[in-house]
């Protein structure tokens, strides 16, 4: 493999006429863009207000045609507050509202649970399977199972129950916080079916969620994000 830099793009020579690139991203000047950001390998959730131009640049780092501005119950932490994978998005309580406008506008399945729970935070999921915080509560596992159309089991990583922030899951593979346990990542590669790399971003944070979204087709990385890192990143996710 070959690898360049240009222009603060990180681009890996797949074959002889593919690329795929990983590319710095910041939004309002901050570069935790785990928080604001969703994307599924079929469409990205952003906040309402982000600039046209920036919405269709991710567009094209993800491939995706689809993109819905919205916020939840007025925040623009759509990442922190909501869970999803290419069939449906879980949000939290009290937005009926914003689950219909998923459903009419992405054509997918939404929901709004009964208990407000960051549940991007406590939340790891691709379209295979989620896992979640060991203290999530049952009716909440069956919205997400009938929602995002997977199955749910709960665990850790690194012993924490913050599984949404500790890692970032994609259809190829799972990048979690470095002090993982060997028995929390053989319980997530046998489940999610994919996987699991460890490592940091934005020079050293193990909480990999906050500067790293991905789908299986591109990703952005938090501004900071060492070239060690987007290295460990690509290497993940064959990106």
């Amino acid at each position: 493999m070959f690898r360049k830099r240009r222009f603060n793009v990180l681009i890996i020579e797949l074959s002889k006429n593919s690329y795929v690139s990983l590319q710095y991203f910041q939004y309002l000047g901050n570069p935790n863009i785990g928080l604001f950001i969703i994307a599924t390998d079929e469409f990205l959730l952003v906040p309402s207000g982000m600039s046209e131009n920036k919405v269709e640049f991710l567009k094209r780092c993800f491939k995706v045609d689809k993109a819905l501005s919205l916020r939840i119950r007025g925040s623009k932490l759509l990442g922190a507050l909501s869970a999803a994978n290419s069939n449906g998005v879980v949000l939290p309580f009290g937005c009926e509202h914003e689950a219909e406008l998923i459903r009419e506008r992405l054509g997918v399945k939404a929901a709004s649970i009964q208990t407000f729970i960051s549940l991007g935070n406590r939340t790891l999921a691709n379209d295979k399977a989620a896992i979640v915080d060991p203290q999530m509560p049952e009716e909440v596992i069956r919205v997400i199972e009938e929602v995002l159309n997977v199955k749910v089991k709960r665990s850790t990583i690194a012993n924490l129950p913050y599984v949404g922030s500790s890692a970032v899951a994609s259809n190829r593979a799972v990048y979690a916080h470095p002090k993982i346990r060997q028995d929390e990542t053989l319980l997530i590669e046998d489940f999610l079916d994919v996987p699991v790399h460890t490592g940091t971003v934005m020079n050293g944070i193990p909480y990999v969620k906050l500067g790293l979204i991905v789908n299986q087709k591109g990703g952005v990385v938090g501004r900071g994000t060492s070239g060690s890192e987007l290295m460990a990143i690509s290497r993940c996710f064959s990106l």
